[in-house]
């Protein structure tokens, strides 16, 4: 008997799907991980606007000096409410750099930028502050806090976040708009939907050929044509009027990548749940790289302190001499052995801060285990150490000879900030203690209330006081002009003017001087 044959299709299914390709699969959606509300990103994305405006236009390019304090306020408020709805908490030191970066707003709303380096200084400090603060908040800190992954949270809040996040904004705004358009469509018939566009079509087409005839018939007679000149006639724009509209242009352009830089780096921060990099995937990391020999470290560090046991030796021998000279040092050798080498001196201490950080990361046994070894970077951490105090006792000479200047004041700081990592990397080595970390805190907290200090008041009534008592015989114009900021501070010109008047001057060849002079004593008028 011969078996049923089976149909065609039968125990088949209908239709089978077609197997899907990663090239027709449909692309992430990019907002769709964002945490929290979505409506709390659409208005964090629309009130960003009005804040890169304010930076942009008041703060970067206003003549004031409140906006140096007020936006961080603005910025903080923000921030921190936008956390709030997204239920994030702020980082444990975040109050800790908020005061730094208020601090820093206040000094600079107060005085002004200050004079030289220290005011090209002050700004950097002030953004850097800004991004530590906004990494702290959003909880993007590597190790959480600030410690010796402190490089790499510069980097994250430069480059990672903000850019990274750059279309954020955009992205979010573009779906917020097109979902209302949807809704609102949707709520629409198909009849009223098709009378929408039918209006919009007919007023198209009515004012093209209304101006076709209006042109033709004003042509057609004069009265007409005048009477619809008048009705129709545009305002006229000046010169003036114009130039404005295109500042107001450019400020609204140049705020918009301003605007997209913050809220990536805000919102960017805020989406994300851990740091870009964490500081244990840092450790990870260096784990897995090649091991600093045993051998080659202590090699390293034993060449180095021979040489600076070398250099002390030699400026120890130069110092005795000195001492059994017949005759007086004048002051033009002092001010050169007290100029010649400092910033060598604080590049070497900058050396032996890389040396110790390879030898903590990369070689294979801790620095503060006991033996050997550590006695051997104690010596080096001790050479360190004697190199800011000489580096110090140099500066300290300079300005004795010939007064304190906002640059030299900041110089002075510097090295106090080096001196203390010098002393804390030493006692690091024989107790476990968060040196990084307080150098950090003292760096960020000193730097604060320098900018707080009236640091060109102080030179500048330091200067003439030895003007008065014949310790300088010449007046430094350059440094009266730069602490005045040449008449921007009246108060403190019109000090400096009246103790001038006290003085018996000398005659002054040099024309930048006499210019200086001529400034001086025209800002009376």
């Amino acid at each position: 008997m011969m078996e049923p044959t089976a149909k065609e299709g039968a125990g088949r299914p209908l239709s089978s799907p077609a197997p899907v390709s990663p090239a027709n699969a449909a692309a992430p959606d990019p907002l769709a991980a964002l945490p929290g509300p979505r409506r709390v990103w659409g208005w964090a994305a629309v009130l960003s606007y009005p804040l890169a405006w304010f930076y942009t236009r008041v703060l970067v390019f206003g003549s004031g000096t409140w906006p140096w304090a007020v936006f961080p306020l603005l910025y903080m408020a923000a921030v921190l409410a936008m956390a709030r709805a997204l239920g994030r908490k702020a980082g444990g030191n975040a109050p800790f750099w908020g005061a730094c970066w208020v601090l820093q707003g206040l000094a600079a709303a107060l005085w002004g930028a200050h004079a030289g380096p220290l005011g090209i200084c002050q700004g950097l400090a002030w953004h850097l502050t800004a991004i530590y603060w906004t990494l702290a908040a959003t909880g993007m800190q590597a190790a959480g806090r600030a410690n010796a992954m402190v490089l790499l949270d510069g980097v994250a809040g430069l480059f990672t976040l903000p850019f990274g996040n750059f279309l954020l904004r955009l992205q979010l705004l573009w779906r917020g708009l097109k979902g209302a358009y949807r809704r609102r469509a949707g709520r629409m018939g198909p009849d009223r939907r098709r009378r929408r566009w039918e209006l919009a079509a007919g007023l198209v087409l009515a004012l093209l050929l209304g101006g076709y005839a209006l042109g033709e018939l004003s042509a057609a007679d004069a009265g007409f044509g005048a009477l619809m000149d008048r009705w129709l006639r545009w305002p006229r724009l000046d010169d003036r009027t114009l130039v404005r509209l295109f500042e107001q242009a450019f400020y609204l352009a140049l705020s918009l990548p301003v605007g997209a830089w913050l809220f990536g780096l805000a919102g960017g921060g805020l989406r994300r749940k851990a740091p870009p990099v964490a500081e244990a995937q840092v450790y990870a990391w260096l784990g897995r790289c090649p091991r600093l020999p045993r051998l080659t470290a202590r090699l390293a560090v034993g060449g180095l302190c021979l040489v600076y046991a070398l250099f002390f030796a030699v400026q120890a021998a130069e110092f005795a001499a000195a001492l059994g000279a017949p005759v007086p040092l004048t002051p033009l050798e002092v001010s050169t052995f007290a100029v010649e080498g400092f910033w060598q001196l604080c590049r070497i201490l900058l050396l032996n801060f890389a040396v110790l950080a390879a030898v903590h990361f990369l070689c294979p046994c801790p620095a503060d285990a006991p033996g050997r070894d550590r006695a051997g970077l104690a010596v080096f951490a001790g050479f360190g150490l004697a190199f800011a105090a000489l580096a110090a006792a140099k500066l300290g000479l300079y300005i004795a000879l010939y007064g304190p200047t906002p640059r030299r004041i900041l110089s002075a700081w510097f090295l106090m900030v080096l001196g203390l990592g010098c002393v804390l990397a030493l006692v690091r080595l024989f107790r476990r203690i968060q040196a990084v970390r307080i150098t950090v805190a003292v760096l960020a907290l000193s730097f604060s209330l320098l900018c707080c200090a009236d640091l060109e008041g102080l030179c500048v009534n330091v200067h003439l006081d030895r003007l008065a008592a014949g310790q300088t015989q010449t007046v430094d114009w350059l440094l009266l002009g730069g602490c005045c900021d040449w008449g921007g501070r009246q108060e403190l010109t019109a000090r400096v003017r009246d103790r001038l008047r006290t003085l018996d001057l000398p005659a002054e060849d040099s024309q930048d001087e006499w210019a200086c002079q001529d400034w001086l004593w025209q800002e009376e008028s």
